[in-house]
């Protein structure tokens, strides 16, 4: 363009690779809570939860400093129920890793994406592109692989939290984008505060080792914020059914570091699957930047 601004496909293009980057900085998330040898579910909800709320809160008042309370407020509804289904997705999530296998986890909450394109079309009008409907169909064949070599060990309980993860995290990435031109960073720290403070009652810190303790401060302070934060910013530009697609990095890297770290093997299936998801990701990908307007 003459005056120098972005076009539309590299703003659409930041978005993509924001949003993917964060999926696969998060990916070791699972890997670092089969680690966790001596805390039970409610520690590992609260300290995970608290760490990154204290963490995004500190980045907030340094970046806006008297403007915070302004920030906070400014999406008004949409940001308090963007806080409500994080925080939901959240405490769901935990329960889910931790009564059912990261595979099983991880395979179920790649319906994400379909829910984010139904739901998006049905509440606010958020058209979903042929390619894209294309490639949920195609990641999907590519999940049902992983979930025929994958799947097994786990529980009903475990795969229904997922499950109602999986819906929880679609519902929000509408909400998100119909709140897009906020910041929306706010709400997921009130989120970490608000889950820490639903389980603290029935917290035992008496059951936390050092060593769990350390991988509890890694995954608030540090892992969290910044991959839930580079997600979520790329609703900005991105709809919400494509933003749900690229959660699936996580879907095909979660396995992979679970392998590496505690011997978990995914068998060819899963990583046929995987290539097969990542495969219609990146055609994906290119074919929407492809068609933005120059």
């Amino acid at each position: 363009m003459v005056d120098g601004s972005p076009t539309p496909r590299t703003i659409y293009l930041r978005g993509l690779l924001l949003s993917a980057s964060g999926m696969a900085i998060l990916s070791p998330d699972g890997l670092l809570l089969r680690l966790i040898q001596h805390a039970g579910v409610w520690e590992i909800i609260f300290y995970r939860s608290l760490f990154m709320g204290i963490s995004l809160a500190t980045l907030l008042v340094v970046r806006y400093r008297r403007r915070i309370l302004d920030v906070v407020m400014a999406p008004g509804r949409l940001g308090l129920i963007s806080t409500l289904l994080m925080t939901g997705a959240n405490l769901t999530f935990i329960g889910a890793i931790t009564q059912t296998t990261v595979a099983n986890t991880l395979v179920i909450l790649a319906t994400m994406p379909l829910f984010s394109a139904i739901l998006g079309w049905g509440l606010i009008g958020e058209p979903v592109q042929k390619r894209t409907w294309f490639t949920i169909g195609t990641a999907a064949g590519g999940i049902i692989i992983i979930f025929i070599g994958s799947l097994g060990g786990g529980s009903w309980a475990g795969d229904l939290l997922a499950m109602l993860t999986a819906f929880l995290h679609g519902l929000n990435l509408v909400v998100l984008r119909r709140a897009r031109q906020h910041d929306m960073m706010p709400a997921l720290c009130l989120s970490g505060f608000l889950s820490a403070a639903i389980v603290l009652p029935l917290i035992n810190p008496a059951a936390v080792s050092a060593g769990d303790f350390q991988i509890l401060a890694f995954l608030g302070f540090v892992l969290l914020p910044l991959s839930l934060s580079m997600f979520l910013g790329g609703t900005r530009s991105v709809p919400a059914a494509e933003v749900a697609l690229l959660a699936l990095v996580e879907t095909v890297l979660g396995p992979l570091w679970v392998w590496l770290g505690v011997g978990e093997v995914p068998t060819a299936l899963a990583l046929l699957g995987g290539m097969i998801v990542i495969g219609a990701l990146a055609t994906n990908g290119v074919l929407a930047v492809r068609t933005r307007s120059p």
